[in-house]
């Protein structure tokens, strides 16, 4: 396993080499076909998950078989990590929305590797501390802003970690179904929505396909 790949993470990007090395030596790739579950809520926290290639959603599964999108993960993303440090059973489910590899490295493994790194302890708490602001806005944005408003927030959000955004349409691979899900909101409320924002020249819909046309004027909605 190759430190450069590590050194992709956000969380770890800043260590030396010779951590990313040893971690590296640590790590075993894992290979999921489209839609295979990587790991179901409740089962045990044993791993670190780090994005090679792909896409996985984390999601928290309701007791009716609904399904509440947390996030939506591609390279150079991690999940898992909650797990990971705490030991506690998985808080949530991680699905593979693509074929998907992961580079994982084991709680035993990752513990041993940060007991003799002060460095990456505070880098690894600088990440989860990002995560847990993040958390606290998604939180907040429930609570405080209309439908129309969250919704072009996260579709902004997504189409702003699209590979190569440039200046012409960007490419949101999401269904209206997992926008909804992400959202917060139905899929009738997120069609009504977007169809509107067609209308004026913001987004192109089509079969299977999504579009942010006019980025600029999609924020200024939020």
């Amino acid at each position: 396993m190759s430190e450069q790949l590590l050194a992709r993470v956000p969380a770890l990007a800043k260590l030396p080499r010779e951590d990313l090395m040893a971690l590296a030596a640590a790590a075993r790739r894992r290979q999921y076909r489209r839609d295979e579950v990587i790991f179901h809520r409740e089962d045990p926290g044993d791993s670190l998950h780090i994005i090679e290639s792909g896409r996985v959603e984390i999601l928290l599964p309701s007791d009716g078989g609904e399904e509440l999108i947390l996030a939506i993960l591609g390279p150079g993303d991690f999940f898992g990590d909650l797990s990971l440090l705490d030991g506690a059973p998985r808080s949530a489910t991680a699905m593979a929305r693509e074929p998907t590899t992961t580079v994982v490295v084991h709680r035993e493994d990752f513990l041993g590797w940060l007991q003799s790194r002060p460095r990456a302890v505070a880098t690894i708490f600088e990440a989860l501390a990002q995560r847990l602001r993040a958390t606290n806005e998604l939180l907040g944005d429930v609570a405080f802003l209309e439908a129309p408003r969250r919704l072009a927030k996260r579709l902004l959000e997504v189409a702003s970690a699209a590979p190569g955004p440039g200046r012409g349409p960007i490419q949101v691979r999401l269904t209206q179904e997992e926008l909804a899900s992400l959202v917060g909101i139905s899929r009738e409320s997120v069609n009504k929505h977007l169809r509107a924002w067609q209308e004026q020249g913001l987004v192109s819909l089509g079969r299977g396909r999504l579009q942010v046309l006019r980025p600029e004027k999609l924020r200024a909605l939020t």
